[in-house]
This record gives C-alpha cells, structure tokens and sequence, in this order.
C-alpha cells in the first residue's frame, strides 16, 4: 500500500481515538476540534482534510464497525441468519471487545445513531426487503430488539458470555419470530 494512504489512515486512527480518549474525559457537545487534533498530535489541515465535523469521526468508526462485523460474519440474506448461534456469537464477541467506545457513544446521546446503523446493517446484510412489506417492520423489530438487548448486557458489565447471549436472543427472538415468512407482505 501506499505510504502516503498508509500514513492518512494513521492519522484517521489518531483522529478516532483522540475523540474517544476526550469522550472519557468531557461530554462530545464540549469537545472542540482543537482539542482532537491536540490530543491527536495531527494539524488542523490533516483533521479538515479527512473530516468535516466531530460526527463524521463517529460515522467512519461505524463505518469500520460495519466492515469489521461483515467480515467476520458471511450473511446469506436471511433473517434466519438472526438465528445462527455461531454468527451471533461473533458479533457479541465484537461488540465486547468494542464495548467501551459502544457505551461512550451510548452515553454521550449516539443512542439513535447507533440504532440507526444497526438498522442499515440489517438491511445491507439480510436482505433486499421492498419497501411496502410487512417484513421490513419485522427486520427493524429485530435489529432493535438486539440492539437494546446488547447495550443493556454491555451496561451491565457483560457478565455473561457472548454464546450464553446468544442462545438467549435466539430463545426469545425465536418464540413470536421462527416463522417470519408468514407474514402478509
């Protein structure tokens, strides 16, 4: 690769955890991006040149996030696949290790783009859903339904495992869920 691409990409990461460091530390509505590029050690050029606002720092981790998880896991474009221990698993597993920045964006007011980006992960992921069916609903159930699910158990210091998690979203998704082609669309 590149070393110039090779040194934009560290400064994106510098960028990225310097807004999550200060996250620690204050608020994201009280952080300047003075104060990024200071903890970054980048130049102010190098944060315009790569980002536009505080938020599209967040948007490119999501971004990263979403890649991150869709390597791991292969869909098949099934919500069925909602219901693969094995996949679910891994993405627990994921979202553990991602848990400390999850809850700093939770916690400074990222809850409904959170949300949001799970909603477009499930729709890129499992499926082409037209727009006017009854099954889109179902998909947007889901996704939020693990979404709360998975801050919740995050919140909680995630004291059980990421399998034990997983059988227990299969076990509750499965009970109103295991038929969703019966739907009307």
């Amino acid at each position: 690769m590149d070393k110039r691409v090779l040194a934009n990409e560290r400064v994106k990461s510098q960028i990225g955890a310097a807004l999550f460091t200060l996250m620690t530390e204050k608020h994201f509505s009280e952080i300047t991006v003075s104060d990024i590029i200071r903890t970054a050690g980048v130049a102010r050029a190098s944060y315009y040149r790569n980002f536009n606002s505080k938020e599209e720092v967040i948007e490119k981790y999501m971004e990263n996030q979403r890649r991150d998880v869709a390597s791991l896991i292969t869909f098949s474009n099934s919500v069925t696949d909602i219901f693969n221990e094995e996949k679910l698993v891994e993405a627990l597993q994921h979202y553990l290790e991602q848990k400390d920045r999850l809850l700093l964006l939770y916690d400074n007011g990222f809850g409904t783009f959170l949300q949001e980006d799970m909603n477009r992960f499930a729709e890129l992921t499992l499926g082409d859903i037209p727009q006017r069916s009854v099954k889109r609903y179902a998909l947007h159930f889901l996704a939020g339904a693990m979404f709360n699910t998975t801050i919740q158990w995050l919140k909680s210091g995630a004291r059980e495992s990421p399998r034990t998690m997983a059988r227990a979203f299969i076990k509750m998704l499965s009970q109103d869920f295991a038929e969703l082609g019966g739907l009307d669309d």
